[in-house]
């Protein structure tokens, strides 16, 4: 079993999530590992994915035990995606071939596609070449446009569709969350603007007059990186 953990530096601050976006986008695998430490990172534990494999090709010695905590949290975790991260950044430890065909999607922006409101369809298209993302519709030029459309039979092996599954699983993030706080009282105002017509308003208006705005946006993000990771490996791709 893997037993290194994420050292711990004085009191355990909240992470800063752009700060993190900021040291991947710049492939800056120090400064990843520097905005890391001494924060509390298991509510982000997907988002830390891409940083964490670019950390291990960049400053491998460096990031062998911040790649162990972070497996042992998505192990012990258990959200929707984790068990596929985990398996991915163990494989890139151990020096092994990705389970399934690697494509850079953003898993952000799949996320969006496949969790929001239904349309007028219900799939996504992701390009296995570049990891672009259309919306289902796109396949259809009159509605589109000709200039917009794609034409996904011209090269079928390039393609591959995701069916969207709509909001409902927001619902339970903010349930999720709610029951995710330490505080009793904070728990049960959270657990009653869940309840009934209007959910989703009463409970983004609640978490921001609590000052929770920001973890919730971080806590919500990781479950939906998570899902959309699923949704890929079900279809056989792997992202990091």
């Amino acid at each position: 079993m893997l037993m290194r953990a994420w050292p711990a530096v004085g009191a355990v601050a909240d992470l800063d999530i752009r700060a993190v976006r900021a040291a991947v986008a710049a492939a800056d695998a120090a400064a990843f590992l520097d905005v890391l430490t001494g924060r509390e990172i298991d509510d982000a534990l997907q988002q830390l994915g891409p940083g964490v494999a670019m950390a291990l090709r960049g400053r491998r010695r460096q990031a062998d035990s911040l790649a162990v905590s972070i497996i042992n949290r998505l192990t012990s975790r258990g959200w929707p995606g984790d068990r596929v991260l985990a398996e991915d950044l163990l494989g890139m430890l151990r020096r092994e071939p990705a389970a399934g065909q690697q494509v850079p999607v953003d898993l952000d922006e799949l996320s969006s596609f496949l969790e929001s409101d239904l349309g007028e369809s219900s799939t996504v298209w992701v390009d296995l070449r570049t990891g672009d993302v259309f919306a289902g519709d796109v396949t259809d030029r009159a509605m589109v446009g000709e200039d917009a459309g794609i034409d996904v039979d011209a090269e079928p092996d390039r393609w591959v569709w995701l069916e969207r599954t709509g909001s409902r699983e927001g619902w339970e993030d903010m349930e999720e969350f709610a029951l995710h706080q330490p505080d009793r009282a904070l728990r049960g105002r959270l657990t009653h603007a869940i309840e009934g017509k209007g959910a989703f308003r009463r409970f983004r208006d609640l978490v921001h007059d609590e000052g929770l705005a920001e973890r919730w946006q971080i806590f919500s993000d990781d479950r939906r990186w998570g899902r959309a990771r699923d949704t890929l490996a079900d279809a056989g791709i792997r992202v990091l």
